[in-house]
């Protein structure tokens, strides 16, 4: 035995911290194994959390210049379709980046899963890119949430609606954690929990009450504009036939019905409000069509704005009203299919709300997912 010759041991003693404190085997991919890709955590094959800069012999980052050259030249053209709001992410948002670390990367970030989009073979590299960048802004902007004054409000709600487009342009595979995290409902178990990029308007809400309108300085315009598509919700409904307003009056009518809601005055505050203001979004939304203009992004997220203290904490129950009305919300969002940053999610959205209602509810929300295209499950088994 003692002449015998021990086997070779091949093991890896290389792998990275997060795998080894998970005891599970580690790929070694460079700048981040598969394993923190998939999980979008920071690897430790990168220094300090982010990825080693790709230096020019006279020391510029080309990794991060690539980045902000996208942006400047592509990425802002596919954000808006409004001239006003897409000179605002060419020039504004970017020259606010330059004062401020956090902006910058939450920039870069949205940049970095554009050109994942649309470079599938590099698409590893442009995810570590985007993870490394949006996790670096993270960990300086979340602190700051917490003691803003108005003038990091301003700042802070820059890096809000650049993260949105960063949790919405996310292409998450099966298993993978969602931005900012998901979970289940009432202990059941059942994936019924909505990701958290939604109930983020919270946040958002309180940032503008806390920095104000501005009169003046950089986010003027943008701030105009938004006043200027919020007045399109406030004409007379009769002057436009609305489909979607006949079945939420429908969809009212039935939850204000139900004895738990004739009970709580908060509960039929909640639905009343939002089924009223997702109205008023579909009329703005085909005023907007009729006569040319785009459907933004800040289009559909008024009501998710106006709507943020009463209907989303019931989303996060979540209530099979709550789950109603925002599936009729999902319609707004399929809207915006056309953007790289929203392509799947009305459709995924939808999708959940069915899991989470019952046959009650199925019913009442079964137009709003005929108009995103989902065939319920039953429905594929007899095709």
């Amino acid at each position: 035995m003692a002449g015998l010759k021990r086997k070779a041991h091949h093991k890896s003693r290389l792998g990275c911290k997060n795998c080894k404190l998970r005891k599970i085997k580690c790929d070694e991919a460079k700048p981040s194994c598969s394993n923190c890709r998939r999980r979008q955590v920071a690897c430790d094959f990168t220094a300090g959390g982010t990825p080693q800069p790709s230096l020019s012999p006279s020391g510029l980052n080309m990794a991060d210049l690539e980045l902000l050259h996208n942006y400047t030249t592509t990425t802002y053209l596919t954000l808006a379709d409004n001239l006003i709001l897409r000179e605002f992410y060419r020039t504004t948002i970017v020259q606010v980046g330059f004062d401020c670390d956090y902006v910058m990367r939450a920039i870069l970030a949205v940049s970095s899963l554009h050109l994942a989009h649309n470079r599938r073979d590099r698409q590893d590299h442009y995810h570590t890119l985007a993870i490394m960048h949006q996790q670096a802004a993270s960990q300086t902007a979340m602190p700051l949430l917490l003691n803003a004054d108005p003038d990091s409000a301003r700042k802070l709600f820059l890096f809000t609606i650049m993260t949105n487009y960063y949790a919405l342009g996310w292409r998450h595979a099966p298993g993978d954690t969602l931005f900012l995290g998901s979970g289940t409902s009432g202990g059941s178990g059942a994936p019924s929990e909505f990701p958290d990029w939604i109930y983020f308007q919270r946040g958002t809400k309180g940032l503008i009450e806390l920095a104000g309108v501005p009169e003046q300085g950089p986010l003027r315009p943008l701030f105009t504009f938004a006043g200027e598509r919020y007045m399109l919700r406030e004409v007379p409904e009769t002057a436009v036939p609305s489909a979607a307003r006949a079945r939420l009056e429908e969809l009212g009518s039935v939850i204000a019905s139900r004895s738990h809601v004739a009970a709580d005055a908060r509960l039929r505050h909640a639905y009343a409000l939002a089924i009223e203001e997702l109205k008023k979004s579909f009329l703005q939304a085909e005023l907007l069509q009729r006569d040319g203009s785009g459907y933004e992004m800040m289009d559909a997220f008024i009501w998710v704005y106006l709507v943020a203290d009463d209907l989303l904490p019931l989303l996060r129950v979540p209530t099979y009203e709550a789950v109603a009305v925002f599936a009729y919300f999902c319609v707004l969002l399929h809207t915006l299919e056309g953007h790289w940053w929203m392509q799947g999610w009305a459709l995924r959205l939808v999708s959940q709300a069915y899991e989470i209602l019952d046959e009650e509810g199925r019913l009442w929300t079964r137009w709003a997912m005929d108009e995103v295209g989902f065939i319920p499950p039953t429905a594929l088994g007899r095709m």
